[in-house]
C-alpha cells in the first residue's frame, strides 16, 4: 500500500489542516533533522543512508497501528550551525534540483518535510542581497514547488538566532502552510507552534500531560496547532530534556485529538543515525517509545 500523493498537499482552512482531497487530517510526525544532511554528504546517500531510515519509521509506525495509506510528517533542517551534528551550516551548498529530488523520493515514500530553518547568525550574514535569507528562501521554496509535500517552518526558536529571523517572510509560492517556533509571530502565519513544557517535579513526570493542558490555550489563536519538539525519546531519562518511559509517549501521541500535528522527538532523530535497519539494537528503547507514539496517534485519528 501507498500514500495518495495528494493527501500530501496540505492547505490551511481557518483551524484546520486540509488536503488536496479535501480532507481535514490531523498527522503524526517524527524530528529528522539530519536526514537532508545524510543524502548530500555520499553520492548514494539516499539509497544508503536514508531511504532504510524511511523505511524503518513506516514499520514502526505500522506496528503502532498507525495506516499504511496515511501521511507522516518529518522535520528536516534546511540548515544550521556547526554546533549541531546535524547542522547544513553553508545553505548555499546544495543545489535546487538536489532540494527537489529529496523531496520527490520522500513524498514517493508518503512523506510530508517540515522544512525548518535554524541558526540564523551561523548560516547568513543578512536578511538581504543574493546570499541573505530572503534569497535562500525564494530558491528553496521554489524548488520544493512542484512537489507540493511542504511544511514551511520559517525558524526555529526565533529568540536564539542572533539575525532578526521575524522579518523573513516567506515567498507567496511557499507552501501554504506555514509556522515558526515561536507561538505570539508577528508575522501572522497560518500556524502556530509550541514547543511543550518538558519540565519535571521530582518524580511526578509533569510534561506527559502538559502537551494536553496546553492545547486550549493555543485553540485561542484560531489557527492550525504545531507541537513539533516536545520532550523527547532516548534510551535514558534525561530530567527536563528526554524519557525513556514508552507509555508516556502513547499519551503524548494521544494529543492528536486536540492539535493538528504533533511530532516525536529523540536524540536519535537529530543526526538519524541508527535508525535504519539496526534501529532495534542501536535505540531499542527509542524504538519502544517511537511505537507508542504512534499508536496513541492511531487511536486519535479514530477519536
Amino acid at each position: 500500500m501507498s500514500v495518495d500523493l495528494r493527501k500530501l498537499d496540505l492547505h490551511p482552512e481557518g483551524a484546520e489542516m486540509v488536503n488536496a482531497l479535501g480532507q481535514k487530517t490531523r498527522l503524526p510526525g517524527v524530528t529528522q533533522f539530519g536526514l537532508f544532511k545524510r543524502a548530500l554528504s555520499h553520492p548514494e546517500g539516499w539509497r544508503l543512508l536514508c531511504e532504510p531510515v524511511v523505511d524503518e519509521i513506516r514499520k514502526v509506525a505500522t506496528e503502532g497501528g498507525w495506516p499504511a495509506t496515511e501521511p507522516i510528517i518529518y522535520r528536516i533542517a534546511r540548515h544550521a550551525g556547526p554546533w549541531n551534528a546535524f547542522g547544513i551550516t553553508d545553505p548555499w551548498s546544495y543545489t535546487p534540483a538536489q532540494i527537489t529530488l529529496f523531496s520527490q523520493q520522500l513524498a514517493n515514500k508518503g512523506v510530508i518535510i517540515d522544512w525548518t530553518g535554524c541558526d540564523y547568525q551561523a548560516c547568513f550574514s543578512g536578511l538581504d542581497g543574493p546570499r541573505g535569507v530572503h534569497q535562500h528562501h525564494n530558491n528553496f521554496a521554489f524548488a520544493i514547488l512542484g512537489v507540493r509535500n511542504g511544511i514551511w517552518n520559517v525558524s526555529n526558536e526565533p529568540f536564539k538566532n542572533g539575525i532578526d529571523s521575524f522579518q523573513a517572510v516567506p515567498p507567496p509560492w511557499a507552501p501554504k502552510v506555514w509556522y515558526s517556533g515561536w507561538y505570539d509571530d508577528p508575522r501572522d502565519p497560518v500556524a502556530v507552534n509550541l514547543h511543550t513544557d518538558r519540565s519535571d517535579e521530582g518524580s511526578i513526570h509533569k510534561w506527559v500531560g502538559k502537551a494536553h493542558e496546553s492545547a486550549p490555550y493555543m485553540w485561542k489563536h484560531g489557527k492550525i496547532v504545531f507541537y513539533d519538539e516536545p520532550n523527547g525519546g532516548d534510551e535514558v531519562t534525561i530530567p527536563g530534556k528526554r524519557s525513556n518511559v514508552p507509555a508516556y509517549f502513547r499519551t503524548l501521541g494521544s494529543v492528536l485529538t486536540m492539535v493538528n500535528a504533533v511530532y516525536f522527538h529523540s536524540t536519535a532523530g537529530l543526526t538519524s543515525d541508527g535508525m535504519g535497519n539496526d534501529f532495534d539494537t542501536r535505540w531499542p528503547i527509542t524504538r519502544q517509545c517511537m511505537r507508542e507514539f504512534f499508536s496513541g496517534a492511531a487511536g486519535a485519528r479514530l477519536s
